[in-house]
């Protein structure tokens, strides 16, 4: 076991994650959900946080308003999620709700619309920019990961993590910190990741399914994306747009680790993928490798997220309003 001392982990931390676990277990019945289009990250701590209510026997319901990721089809626990349209729900069988992974109420969706007043809310958060809109509110934005803060909960209360809650946190941890590469990194993330393996998670059995297994979708999206590259601010900034055609062409939306390709290029600090999903609908996903701080830019579009790793939509702005009051906002930072 490691020591849990460490910056993050403080005695208030402490207390709060002993108080959710009491919350837990005198609950009736928990409704858990995380933000719509779930990442790793999201999927993952829902999935983590189920198999522990499994294990305390408590009534629960894990929903989210999209279905679920085919990037994680390989997790053993995933059919605990259930996709919103998918499922009844009676909510006075529900008096605690646990949202992960989400700045505010808006970004799990239609979710949303399920949370009644007499029911107690526990924030589970590491983003830089929320609203605190729970009863508790667990937001660490120094966290690598929604897996890391999990990991800090099930030791501090005692939890032994069987197999299938091990991988989750470790997939979380991974797609998160981008294989343990990000600025969000610390040293006990490293820890944390030795423990999981001791109980029995081997990276090279699941690296397989998260890097080299791709859909041809993924490079019908890709090659245009690619194709397309802007360059701003000296080169400073790169940009890249991916339209409903595109969408329509591959026919799915198959984007995760695209952007990240465009960050491949020298002398490229800041880096952008718009993607128009539906009918001037937009999305934009924004990455930084220097002290640019793109949650700042997103927060002024409406979106947010962590300083390196931020995102933002519209479909009030036009397509060339949108890419240029962000490449505006990022300008000002440089």
């Amino acid at each position: 076991m490691i020591s849990l001392k460490n910056e993050i982990l403080t005695e208030i931390l402490t207390k709060q994650l002993i108080e959710i676990q009491e919350l837990i277990l005198k609950s009736k019945g928990i409704l858990l959900c995380g933000h719509t289009n779930p990442d790793g990250d999201c999927i993952c701590s829902i999935l983590a946080l189920s198999e522990y209510l499994n294990q305390c026997g408590k009534k629960y319901i894990s929903i989210g308003e999209d279905p679920y990721p085919e990037t994680f089809h390989f997790m053993p626990n995933r059919n605990f999620y259930k996709q919103l349209n998918a499922v009844q729900y009676d909510p006075d069988d529900y008096d605690l709700v646990i949202v992960v992974d989400s700045g505010d109420l808006d970004r799990i969706g239609n979710v949303k619309e399920l949370i009644k007043p007499f029911q107690k809310i526990v924030n589970i958060d590491h983003h830089k920019i929320n609203s605190f809109f729970g009863t508790i509110n667990l937001v660490l934005d120094k966290a690598s990961s929604i897996g890391e803060i999990l990991y800090y909960f099930f030791e501090v209360n005692n939890i032994k993590l069987n197999f299938n809650m091990a991988l989750n946190i470790y997939i979380s941890i991974v797609t998160d910190t981008g294989s343990f590469k990000y600025d969000s990194m610390h040293p006990a993330v490293h820890l944390i990741a030795a423990e999981l393996l001791k109980i029995g998670v081997i990276p090279a059995d699941y690296n397989t399914y998260l890097y080299q297994n791709r859909d041809i979708s993924f490079f019908k999206l890709l090659v245009p994306s690619l194709s397309r590259i802007e360059f701003y601010a000296e080169g400073k900034i790169a940009v890249s747009i991916l339209t409903l055609d595109d969408f329509k062409q591959a026919g799915k939306d198959d984007t995760d680790g695209i952007i990240e390709n465009i960050g491949l290029l020298s002398g490229v600090l800041v880096y952008m993928l718009i993607k128009e999903k539906e009918l001037d609908h937009f999305s934009a996903s924004l990455r930084s490798k220097n002290k640019v701080d793109v949650a700042k830019v997103s927060l002024k579009f409406g979106g947010g997220g962590h300083t390196r790793a931020a995102g933002c939509r519209t479909n009030k702005l036009t397509l060339n309003d949108f890419k240029q009051g962000l490449i505006d906002s990022i300008i000002e930072q440089l």
